[in-house]
């Protein structure tokens, strides 16, 4: 439902020019705009000093509102103003697009054959707020200050950045409370280098995100980070997250497709992982365990019921060997067991360590 401006009657005075809408209007006739598309709302908010006590709309760019005059049936024909430059319209009911942060004010002139004008009593004010670190973005000037758009449409970076992130280098700066400081491998040089620190949104479930963006592992940076890892937010499929296949189209185990920069040939499909030792712990959901080819690697912990499967055929939920000084065994989604080639088929065999490998491997 739109919301609408105050229902008090008058003549704003940043009225505009009338445009052939006729000169006088009866007392009895009210004006009031309507807008939907904010991301808050208030009929009697204080979001311009200059303007005082008001409608306020504000929001996040870019910011698509939609209008209508609510008032007299009388009104027939109505002036839009939108407070950004650009071009006035007579449609009754426009929509528009504000791209950029600042302050704006929407006026409206309604008029009809034989009534005259009106004016709402006050213009709708709206707030394009600026975006904070980790939102999605479509250029430099939409983020706040000392942020740029990484990544932005036209930057070089993969297609999962469909729109870029407001970001910021963090290897001298911190990041602020509610961001983290992560190396990523897929910005390109012309924005913070690859590998370069780059400030995220911190999370610690997707949940935690921005609108269209997903948490996942990555090498934490910065100066001197408490631990090795760090979670932050990216577009969905800009890098496979831990645990995650990452053979490439040619069945070529791709580091780079891994937001922990090691794709381990464990499974038919190869998994995200990370080298592991006492010095270099793995991250809170995976522990270091020996991999059937006697390296020590980070895999994802699970929970009997856990269907790692899902993710790779070759895989379940299975104990493992801790590596390094951990003792005992916990239960990693590793190969699975087998006693024939049968218990492997069809994406794998069973390898000479009991556990299915994949074929031709």
């Amino acid at each position: 439902m739109a919301a609408m401006g105050c229902p008090d009657h008058g003549t704003s005075a940043r009225d505009g020019g009338s445009d052939g809408i006729g000169s006088e209007a009866s007392s009895s006739l009210t004006l009031d705009i309507g807008v939907s598309g904010c991301g808050q709302y208030a009929a009697d908010g204080n979001c311009d000093p200059d303007a005082g006590v008001g409608p306020c709309c504000t929001g996040a760019p870019p910011l698509a509102l939609s209008f209508a005059p609510v008032g007299s049936p009388e009104l027939t024909q109505f002036l839009w103003k939108f407070g950004d430059g650009s071009p006035d319209t007579t449609e009754r009911a426009p929509s528009h697009v504000y791209p950029r942060p600042g302050v704006y004010h929407v006026t409206l002139l309604g008029g009809g054959a034989s009534t005259g004008m009106v004016n709402p009593p006050q213009p709708l004010t709206v707030v394009v707020e600026s975006l904070a670190t980790g939102a999605l973005c479509d250029g430099d000037s939409q983020c706040g200050d000392g942020l740029t758009c990484l990544c932005a449409p036209g930057a070089g970076c993969p297609p999962a950045f469909v729109r870029g992130v407001c970001s910021a280098a963090c290897d001298t700066v911190a990041c602020g409370a509610t961001a983290t400081c992560a190396s990523i491998s897929v910005v390109p040089a012309a924005d913070a280098g690859t590998g370069a620190p780059v400030c995220l949104a911190s999370c610690q479930k997707s949940a935690d995100c921005p609108s269209g963006l997903v948490c996942v592992t990555l090498p934490a940076a910065g100066s001197a980070p408490a631990t090795p890892w760090t979670l932050g937010c990216l577009p969905p499929g800009a890098l496979q997250d831990l645990g995650e296949p990452c053979r490439d189209a040619n069945e070529v185990l791709d580091d780079s497709a891994c937001s922990t920069g090691l794709c381990a040939d464990v499974g038919a499909l190869g998994v995200c992982s990370a080298t592991c030792d006492d010095s270099r712990p793995c991250p809170d959901q995976a522990a270091c365990v020996l991999t059937p080819d006697g390296q020590p690697r980070c895999l994802r912990t699970c929970t009997a019921g856990t269907d790692c499967a899902a993710r790779d055929p070759l895989l379940a939920c299975a104990p493992a060997q801790r590596a390094g000084a951990g003792t005992g065994a916990v239960m990693v989604c590793s190969p699975k067991a087998c006693s024939s080639d049968a218990a492997c088929a069809p994406s794998g065999r069973c390898g000479p360590n009991a556990v299915c490998v994949r074929m031709g491997s």
